[in-house]
């Protein structure tokens, strides 16, 4: 019995020494964890203090929800793709922002800037923290984190993707808008400054400044001398040409029921006046027209049709030129009667080179004269926008190498498209370099 209860005794002992260390070895892994969850929780607390602080911050009051009188002025225009004045951001509600862009402002990282013109379609307004890399820096005031190309601060418009961005740091305009740190630049810079700072046409819309031609630079300022044949049936066509803002010339044909009346718009308008001198083509088929020169004329017919010709445009005739003509301009003893004769009388003669036989510039050669030659595509062999496109490309390529060029184009045939075309190149053309001239003046 006494060693039942000894045994007894000894295996409660045991017993109990097993549970307090069992609870002594578990209770420091308790303590230990309770270390690590309470470290979690206060650098919690801390974090989201810390952002609860950083937006008190950048607070202030929502863009939409300003005053008005507190609000930045506007450039007038469309509210899709307006810039902003000075260094200020735009106010308009969120749904109105398509691509607002911002004209200034500080936009540094981290610092204070005020109303600062950070990036994207609204920007960050207040302190303002990092610029916004993406398009879209969300509401004013409701982030100073930076938007790696998605949408900070709960604003869900997209900035617009036509590169009407403002941007922040390095002053470069892109689609998205750039990222960057230091002070942002006036509203983006190179091209892209055209699809920023729109311009404004008389009716509140938005021109676009943007280049529409792929022009190559001009070299050694080419020259450019645009030749309008046929003038002398419709003077309203005759007007769309001498309404360009530039040097051009019209060649008018004689003997036509409007001809007199063409010569003098050409003259009132103060561009180059010249004659498209009919001559006979070598398809014999083909009729050049009244008061033109046949092969069976002598040099004495050929003097008495031009004179006649020229008298009846008027006085400021500069030079004339062939109309159809090649099977006179192949034939090198009259060219050289009417080339001498162009000479007597003050004018230059230009060949439209209607055949690759003529005979004009070895007569020209022989008697020690020079003539002015067509050295581009004719503009207008299909009156179709984009081909004439195509020829003036052509054009510019022949002027790059040459020094000048020469096209030809016809007042009639192609009045419904190439003058809109020209007067919208003009700009463009003058921009890279070209310089516009005459015959008279090469």
């Amino acid at each position: 019995m006494s060693a039942n209860r000894e045994s007894n005794g000894k295996k409660k002992t045991v017993r109990s020494k097993k549970r307090r260390s069992s609870a002594r070895k578990k209770k420091p892994k308790v303590l230990l964890n309770s270390k690590y969850v309470c470290i979690l929780c206060a650098s919690i607390v801390f974090f989201c203090a810390l952002l609860l602080g950083t937006a008190f911050l950048l607070g202030g009051t929502a863009a939409e929800d300003r005053p008005a009188e507190n609000r930045p002025a506007l450039a007038g225009g469309d509210d899709a793709s307006l810039a902003l004045e000075g260094g200020n951001l735009s106010s308009l509600p969120v749904q109105d922002k398509k691509g607002v862009g911002a004209g200034g402002g500080s936009g540094s990282a981290g610092g204070s800037a005020g109303n600062s013109g950070t990036a994207g379609g609204a920007g960050t307004d207040g302190n303002a923290g990092t610029a916004a890399n993406g398009g879209n820096a969300g509401r004013a005031g409701n982030s100073g984190l930076a938007a790696n190309g998605g949408n900070s601060g709960g604003s869900s418009t997209s900035a617009s993707s036509l590169g009407s961005v403002s941007s922040a740091g390095n002053g470069m305009a892109s689609d998205q808008g750039a990222a960057g740190s230091g002070a942002s630049g006036n509203a983006g810079a190179g091209h892209e400054l055209a699809s920023i700072q729109k311009p404004h046409g008389p009716d509140g819309g938005i021109l676009e400044t943007r280049p529409k031609f792929n022009i190559p630079p001009a070299k050694n300022a080419a020259k450019l001398a645009f030749v309008i044949d046929d003038g002398g049936m419709s003077p309203a066509n005759v007007k769309k040409y001498t309404a360009l803002p530039f040097p051009i010339t019209v060649a008018v044909l004689p003997g036509l029921p409007h001809t007199a009346e063409c010569a003098a718009l050409v003259r009132r308008d103060g561009k180059e006046l010249m004659l498209h001198q009919p001559m006979q083509a070598k398809n014999l088929g083909i009729n050049p027209g009244p008061g033109a020169i046949t092969p069976d004329m002598d040099s004495w017919g050929i003097q008495q049709i031009i004179e006649k010709n020229l008298g009846e445009l008027g006085p400021g005739v500069k030079g004339f030129n062939n109309h159809e003509g090649s099977l006179i301009t192949e034939d090198k003893v009259k060219m050289t009667f009417i080339i001498d004769l162009a000479m007597q009388k003050g004018l230059f003669f230009l060949d439209s080179r209607t055949t690759s036989q003529t005979q004009a510039r070895q007569a020209a050669l022989e008697l020690d004269t020079h003539i002015i030659e067509r050295n581009a595509p004719f503009l207008d062999n299909a009156v179709n926008r984009e081909e004439m496109l195509a020829e003036i490309y052509k054009g510019l390529e022949v002027a790059n190498r040459d020094g000048f060029a020469v096209i030809i184009g016809h007042v009639d045939k192609s009045a419904a498209v190439l003058p809109k075309l020209l007067e919208e190149l003009y700009p463009e053309l003058l921009a890279k370099g070209y310089v516009f001239t005459t015959p008279s003046r090469l």
